[in-house]
């Protein structure tokens, strides 16, 4: 009987390339993980960007009123609401009235609007051109101190804004209300809003109690040279008040401010010639 042969077991030493083929195959399949695992990472990163993206649009969205089937009534209350909450004197408070457009004076309706927002009648509520201007003016000094709010943007933010800030949820939340504003008041609508919440001193808010207080007259009565005063106190109204009203004295750049706002009345032919010429010498501080 044949015994069993052994097997036979010969060692080979491995080649170069074999050697290799194990490290190469790592050297390739590592970065390929590593692209894998990055762009995996940055995916995740760019849904949860815009998952934060969607929530902030949601919270800033959630406060702009909804003004699609809201009469002008109520916005009118809302508004009448809002200015009573800012008056601190239970004085002036029993004074601020509401008054309509059509009992304002046209010559003091266009005063204030070639002050405040030439545009007004022709824009959708926003100035770009004006805006854009500011950011790069605020950009350049390092701080917020360019509005250049139209008309709109401030029944927005006189009405409905709960807040001074000046941070950009704010403007943006801004922004989106004067859209409802435009889209579902008319011009005029607005512009009545704004002639009874502008402040113009220290908790006098509106045209009527402005034009009783500075002028002893209705605002129908008020004509383009006083209309363009009460425009030069709606920047800073509680200090103008003492610098201009109370201390009768008129800088060097309100007067500028106020021939300004004559020559663009005059230009859109507003006013004729020979008011602008007695306007420009209107005697404001004559008691």
């Amino acid at each position: 009987m044949k015994k069993p042969q052994k097997a036979i077991v010969t060692f080979t030493n491995p080649t170069v390339k074999e050697r290799l083929k194990p490290h190469l195959y790592s050297m390739m399949i590592k970065p390929w993980r590593m692209i894998k695992n990055t762009l995996m990472l940055t995916g995740a990163f760019v849904w949860l960007l815009l998952l934060l993206v969607c929530l902030y649009f949601y919270s800033v969205l959630s406060k702009v009123p909804d003004l699609e089937k809201v009469p002008f009534q109520h916005v009118r209350e809302v508004a009448v609401e809002s200015v009573q909450s800012k008056i601190e004197s239970k004085t002036k408070l029993k004074e601020y009235q509401w008054v309509g457009i059509d009992n304002v004076n046209r010559d003091l309706l266009y005063a204030i609007v070639m002050s405040e927002d030439g545009q007004f009648f022709s824009h959708k509520g926003v100035n770009w051109d004006a805006l854009i201007s500011a950011i790069g003016e605020n950009i350049k000094r390092r701080e917020l101190s360019y509005g250049a709010s139209t008309i709109s943007q401030q029944v927005s933010k006189n009405v409905y804004m709960r807040s001074n800030s000046k941070s950009f949820s704010r403007k943006l939340s801004e922004l989106f209300t004067t859209r409802e504003l435009e889209k579902h008041l008319s011009k005029n609508e607005i512009l009545e809003l704004y002639l009874n919440v502008a402040e113009f001193g220290p908790d006098i808010y509106g045209v009527k109690h402005a034009s009783k207080y500075y002028f002893g007259k209705s605002p129908a009565d008020i004509n383009a040279a006083e209309g363009a005063f009460l425009a030069i106190m709606l920047p800073s109204p509680r200090k103008y008040h003492y610098s201009i009203f109370q201390n009768k004295h008129l800088a060097p750049r309100h007067q500028r401010k106020l021939r300004r706002i004559f020559s663009d009345m005059l230009y859109k032919e507003y006013i004729s010639p020979n008011q602008y010429q007695s306007y420009l010498k209107w005697n404001y501080f004559f008691n």
